[in-house]
């Protein structure tokens, strides 16, 4: 085994203990099912799956949601379609139901839409994409982002993520999509890395270097731009040389940016394998 994959696996072990200790102190719901969800986004399998789901269900709200919009898409990708279908229908429903009229989601129905949160929704729960509206209302908005002086990477990430799991069953604009591409390529930082954009005084973070890190790579497929494979071994390096002893990294939420780094990097390993 390589130091990279070394490292990584390192970084999943770390995760996983990390959850099992939630779940034994009771931590908050969302503190422990972000991380799991992007762990089995990664096709990796949690020992503790079966306390995840029992804990999702016991705080299911009556009305099929969970705290908010984003607590509710995490949760909803998470449980099993054939073992807790009349949950994730219940839980459809009222996410659906949470949409703000002609638009997309933001945390909840009283909240102003948002890029982050409706292209959340749509990447992890693709199968609520028949809402046409709302991916041309992701669109029409990161339009507008895309042309204003600052640009939050991680917007730019959230978009690309959503055209590339709806742009075969829907007209979408394949130039908007290309020119992301290149922008969020030329937002790197020279260490490698990715803060919300480019010039922002705030040092590197975990959150837009990760998923900046999962729309490049996962975008190689519809582009083959050779400069995302160079991007990523860079980022790569970044992430090694700020990994602590014990597999995770110095963020605010430490399990949370962790996993959202991990996340980046699986989906980048297989891209630069190649």
């Amino acid at each position: 085994m390589d130091a990279d994959s070394k490292a990584l696996d390192k970084l999943h072990s770390a995760l996983v203990q990390t959850i099992t200790d939630f779940l034994d102190r009771r931590l908050p719901l969302r503190r422990i099912i972000l991380v799991a969800s992007l762990l089995k986004h990664c096709h990796k399998e949690l020992p503790d799956a079966k306390r995840i789901s029992r804990r999702l269900l016991s705080e299911q709200h009556k009305d099929g949601g969970w705290i908010d919009c984003e607590d509710t898409t995490w949760a909803l990708y998470y449980l099993d379609d054939k073992i807790n279908g009349k949950r994730k229908v219940a839980g459809m429903r009222w996410l659906e139901n949470e949409r703000n009229p002609r638009k997309g989601w933001g945390f909840c129905k009283r909240d102003h839409s948002c890029i982050p949160i409706t292209a959340q929704i749509l990447y992890f729960l693709p199968e609520i994409g028949f809402n046409s509206e709302a991916i041309r209302w992701l669109e029409k908005e990161w339009t507008k982002d895309s042309e204003s002086p600052i640009k939050l990477n991680y917007k730019a990430a959230w978009y690309m993520l959503t055209y590339m799991e709806f742009f075969k069953k829907t007209s979408l604009s394949e130039d908007l999509f290309r020119r992301t591409t290149t922008y969020l390529l030329a937002e790197q930082r020279r260490d490698g890395s990715w803060g919300p954009w480019k010039k922002h005084p705030a040092p590197s973070d975990c959150f837009s270097t990760g998923i900046c890190m999962a729309a490049l790579a996962q975008s190689y497929c519809i582009t083959k731009n050779r400069d995302i494979r160079s991007a990523l071994l860079r980022s790569i390096q970044w992430i090694k040389g700020n990994q602590l002893k014990n597999g995770l990294f110095p963020t605010h939420y430490i399990e949370e940016g962790s996993a959202w780094l991990f996340w980046g990097w699986s989906k980048a390993t297989s891209l630069c394998d190649i």
